[in-house]
């Protein structure tokens, strides 16, 4: 196992999104990291086959936590030379899901808001360089669980698994979460306070927009925790703007 291979390995694994595909989802990506394995392996032509075979199977997870179950079948394919996948097979479908859903929550559920919602703030406050931060706030978090996950994949197998668990991320989503809902109450409040300068409006008028953003954070607070999809109210309050400048108007 040289140092040439595992990163051969895990720079093709920062793809496996690229391979999408809805009868079979993430197969395609994570047969193609693991094709410098079989190369450094030379297996017989059956063997080769079969190889292929179980890896073109459905395999389905969250992107950023896949190179710790990249990682365990690679140790699990050197081990046996790539003659015997039913381990591998089995610590594919065993950890896939799980990884799922833990990972849809934090990365698309609150790190991406919570990176936005800054980002969009300091734009409002005229920093160019707002892209720039959501890219330095984004991405030190996922290529790290993913180069770690892969390394203790590598050397622990099935042990990764402790490490994503010792990693807590439900509690990181809800911390990450209530960050955001800060950031977006400051937002809020920026831009209904800039809104009101540049209108020059009264103090009675400042202060009633102002709290119009309060509550419209706190309603929006209460509708997430009850199950309404963050979607549906982004798509819902737009729809309410558009509305309220038509009649406006």
């Amino acid at each position: 196992m040289t140092t040439k291979l595992l990163v051969n390995i895990f720079i093709r694994s920062l793809f496996i999104h690229s391979f999408l595909n809805f009868p079979r989802m993430q197969n395609l990506g994570f047969c193609f990291s693991l094709l410098p394995v079989l190369k450094q392996l030379h297996p017989a032509p059956e063997e080769e086959i079969a190889f292929l075979k179980r890896h073109l199977q459905l395999f389905n997870t969250h992107p950023y936590l896949s190179g710790a179950i990249i990682g365990s079948v690679v140790r699990e394919e050197l081990r046996t030379g790539g003659r015997e996948g039913e381990t591998a097979e089995r610590q594919k479908n065993t950890f896939m899901a799980p990884y799922a859903a833990m990972g849809d929550p934090l990365f698309g559920g609150a790190l991406k808001p919570f990176c936005s919602t800054v980002s969009v703030l300091l734009v409002f406050m005229g920093f160019a360089f707002a892209p720039v931060v959501y890219l330095l706030l984004f991405n030190p978090i996922h290529l790290w669980i993913r180069v770690k996950g892969f390394l203790v994949g590598l050397r622990e197998g099935n042990g990764a698994f402790r490490y994503i668990a010792a990693l807590n991320l439900p509690r990181l989503t809800a911390v990450i979460r209530s960050m955001a809902l800060a950031v977006m109450g400051l937002l809020a409040a920026y831009v209904l306070f800039s809104f009101g300068a540049d209108l020059k409006l009264r103090f009675p008028e400042n202060i009633a927009l102002s709290l119009a953003g309060l509550l419209t954070v706190l309603l929006s607070y209460r509708l997430i925790k009850a199950g309404i999809p963050q979607t549906a109210l982004f798509y819902g309050y737009a729809l309410l703007m558009l509305l309220g400048s038509w009649f406006l108007c």
